[in-house]
Parts: structure tokens; sequence; C-alpha cells
């Protein structure tokens, strides 16, 4: 299994010019604000079942439709966050959105990403997800790398006008895939969102 990509090192199998792996900004995009933080003395793990991220169906065996209960028994713990709207798993970088009290939609985010607040107010970001695309499509992958497996999205909406994480967000059938603009100019998977075809 290979490690979680590091996303200011992205890695493009196969390349051998490491020159190549670097994709320019878009001209018209601002680059995002980042604050400083300490270096991390301890990575996190990657914890709960392995995930298989599945368009158009879900994640693993939690498919659209399934109950909370059925989401939480499949990833062996209750949701941090629970609304009638959602079940947040952060540490375990996943969301699922709910409509009449079965999923509707997923969410798997890259590590560090801003998660909003947990049950007590406390601002969080998202943990580790234990999964990927198949056949090994992970956080950090730039989207040429991506695309050597999925081929071209559908469309492409380019964004991070004013500042924000997101630059660019590619449509699938069944797959939304968002990627971050870096500091060193990188654009990375940073998003990956189930939804029904």
């Amino acid at each position: 299994m290979i490690g979680i990509a590091f996303a200011g090192h992205a890695c493009r199998c196969g390349d051998p010019d490491p020159a190549a792996s670097s994709v320019e900004a878009p001209a018209s995009a601002s680059p995002p604000k980042f604050v400083a933080k300490p270096m991390r003395s301890v990575w996190p793990l990657a914890g709960g079942p392995q995930l298989a991220v599945l368009a158009g169906q879900g994640v693993g065996p939690i498919r659209f439709g399934a109950t909370v209960e059925t989401i939480e028994r499949q990833m062996g713990e209750k949701c941090e966050v629970r609304t009638p709207d959602v079940c947040r798993m952060i540490a375990r970088a996943l969301e699922f959105e709910l409509k009449g009290g079965v999923v509707s939609s997923i969410r798997a985010f890259r590590m560090d990403r801003p998660a909003g607040n947990d049950a007590t107010g406390k601002a969080r970001t998202y943990g580790v997800f234990n999964g990927a695309i198949p056949p090994d499509l992970r956080f950090g992958m730039l989207p040429s790398a991506i695309q050597e497996h999925l081929g071209p999205p559908k469309r492409i909406e380019k964004s991070n006008t004013d500042g924000g994480l997101v630059a660019e967000t590619h449509y699938y059938d069944g797959l939304v895939l968002e990627y971050d603009l870096l500091e060193n100019g990188n654009l990375v998977l940073s998003v990956m969102q189930i939804v029904k075809r």
C-alpha cells in the first residue's frame, strides 16, 4: 500500500522529469492565504476500514441510502458531529450528507483541511482518510496523475479568486474532485465528493 502523499510533494508516477511534475497556478488566481504552522513532530495514521471511493455509489460498503446506524457500524465509531443533515467523522476525514435520515452525498478530505467545529464548538481539522479511488488514486496527487486513470473530466471550474483553498473543481460522472493550490504552485487533490449519477 502506498503511504499518504504529502501535499507539498505531489507524486506523478512514472514521470522521469521532476520538473515536469510542477503545475503553474492559473494566471487569474491570486495565491491562497496561508498561516504558518509549526512543523509536525507526530504524524497521524489512517484508522478505520480501508475504503474504495466508488463514483456514484459510496465509499466501501457505505452506499447511498445508508442510515447513520449503518455508517457507524461499518466505520466502527460514532459520528463526531451529528445533525439531521450530516454525520461528520473528523478523525477519519469523512462527511456523510443526509437527506431524510439517509446518505445522499459523501465527502472525503485531505489531512489538515478545516473541518469546522466539533460537538463542543472547538475548531478542528480533518485527520487521515483511509481510502483511495481505485486503483490507488490518493490525496496530494496532481490532476495529470488522476487523469491518467480517470481520463479528462466532463468539465472544470476554476476558482480561488478570493484566496480560498480550492483552485479547480473537476466533474466526473458520480464524482467531484477539488484541487487546492499550494504555495509552490502545485494543484493537488484535496476533496473527493461522491454524488448520485
